[in-house]
């Protein structure tokens, strides 16, 4: 018996289902295999064009999904669903523009009742900073298909950005219904925020170090609720925890345990945030004085020159971490000034790029001292300042009260809202953005000049 591919087919609708039936078994290479043969016997075939740019997206190649694309629309301009996958792939080149005006050819071509469309329209409006638009687009696919739970997790980010705390915690429950979470059994029934005394509460952890760290903040006055708490912590993060003296006991994620009530960490500001005002404040973690003490010999040689710690990259198997790193070397033109000490807080492979500085530019490399959070945490007690791209070690400085200084691309995390160099989250923290997508030399430059007032300011106090 042959294969799908192997067999030959007679019939454009046929070859188009069985590439659709490779694409389901992620077998994408076989069925774009498949779908370039097609579109050379049926090459009006305005559906096998666009299978064909799907597999290309699936893949990756971006730039071949558009060159189908635009062939199945040579061929049927007025196709609506072929503009919208246009834009999706656009979306992910960074055509902006061009992507959103592609959506919105897409729903003036259809009957403006596919909540698909305005969804895909909310997601490039919200990529290129007009999240406004986007949460129009997003309500209007919640309109049309009051279910669909990614619309609304997409519409909480925007909301996000934009403040509006009150409107965007509702829409961020939708996490729990999309998939991003781990589907388990919890002990008992959800908790709603109220008090909870004479019962045991779980904490389910979730999401990224970050996360976990800005979250920390919100755990005494969960603690002062009531009742006993469990808190499930990865282990790199639990001597923090621990340290701030509210759980009755810290758990590893996934660990069984009997409860009468649970909460998902990040379900916390929706109980006790509603507006910038009620932000709790930082610091509200510590460094534990015995690491402190340890720690001290690694920075007994900087003398007066000004302290500074470095982060240029977060986990590398984040997504999005590649708009968000930069290479040491535009940290080392910035930041290796006279008057600084430069300390590597960097954890992982990004790591090798250390021994690629040019000669005379050594950087003190921390990360074998760095075996959890708490270590971290006491490294960077030693510090003057901590300048970093955006990761877990700056909602730590943050957490700690020291001053951190996070460079940001053009599209950052909802946690850092829009066009702010200061954070309602960490008082301690300056932001430094980019004028335009891709203007990291502008952001660089900007922190090379604040750091030199800086060490001036040390040389002359």
């Amino acid at each position: 018996m042959t294969s799908a591919i192997e067999r030959p087919v007679r019939d454009a609708k046929a070859t188009f289902a069985a590439a659709e039936r490779l694409h389901g078994e992620g077998r994408f290479v076989e069925a774009e295999r498949l779908l370039s043969e097609a579109v050379i016997e049926w090459p009006t075939d305005v559906s096998l064009r666009n299978a064909r740019g799907v597999m290309f997206a699936s893949m990756r190649r971006h730039l071949d999904a558009v060159w189908c694309y635009r062939d199945a629309l040579k061929c049927d301009p007025t196709a609506g669903g072929v503009w919208s996958n246009l834009g999706n792939v656009l979306t992910q080149l960074n055509y902006l523009d061009s992507a959103i005006v592609c959506h919105q050819t897409a729903i003036s071509l259809s009957s403006e009742t596919d909540p698909l469309l305005f969804q895909n329209l909310g997601v490039s409006l919200a990529e290129a900073g007009r999240h406004g638009e986007a949460v129009i687009a997003f309500s209007k696919a919640i309109e049309l298909k009051p279910d669909y739970h990614t619309a609304r997790w997409d519409r909480a980010l925007s909301r996000l950005v934009l403040g509006n705390y009150r409107e965007a915690w509702p829409d961020y429950e939708a996490r729990k219904l999309t998939g991003q979470l781990p589907t388990r059994k919890l002990p008992g029934v959800e908790w709603n925020g109220a008090p909870y005394s004479g019962r045991r509460l779980l904490l389910v952890s979730e999401q990224g170090f970050g996360d976990a760290i800005w979250i920390a903040r919100y755990l005494p006055r969960v603690k002062a609720l009531g009742g006993d708490l469990t808190i499930e912590c990865r282990s790199e993060l639990a001597p923090l925890i621990e340290r701030m003296g509210v759980a009755d006991r810290i758990i590893a994620p996934g660990t069984s345990v009997d409860a009468d009530l649970h909460a998902y960490v990040c379900s916390l500001p929706s109980f006790f945030t509603q507006e910038f005002a009620t932000i709790p404040g930082a610091p509200y973690l510590s460094a534990a004085p015995g690491r402190v003490r340890e720690m001290s010999p690694l920075f007994a040689g900087a003398g007066r020159q000004l302290k500074v710690g470095i982060v240029w990259s977060g986990s590398v198997t984040f997504g999005k971490n590649r708009r968000r790193a930069q290479k040491l070397l535009n940290f080392f033109q910035a930041c290796a000034l006279p008057g600084v000490e430069l300390y590597s807080l960097q954890k992982g492979p990004p790591i090798k790029e250390l021994t690629s500085l040019p000669r005379g530019g050594p950087i003190k490399d921390l990360a074998p001292y760095l075996h959890d959070f708490a270590d971290t945490a006491a490294a960077i007690s030693h510090l003057d300042l901590v300048v970093m791209t955006d990761s877990a070690v700056a909602h730590l400085t943050g957490a700690l009260g020291k001053p951190v200084w996070v460079l940001l691309g053009h599209s950052a995390h909802w946690l850092w809202l829009e066009n702010r160099s200061d954070s309602p989250w960490y008082p301690s923290m300056k932001l430094y953005r980019p004028r335009a997508e891709g203007d990291w030399d502008h952001v660089f430059d900007q922190v090379s000049a604040d750091l030199m007032k800086l060490v001036h300011h040390r040389q002359n106090s």
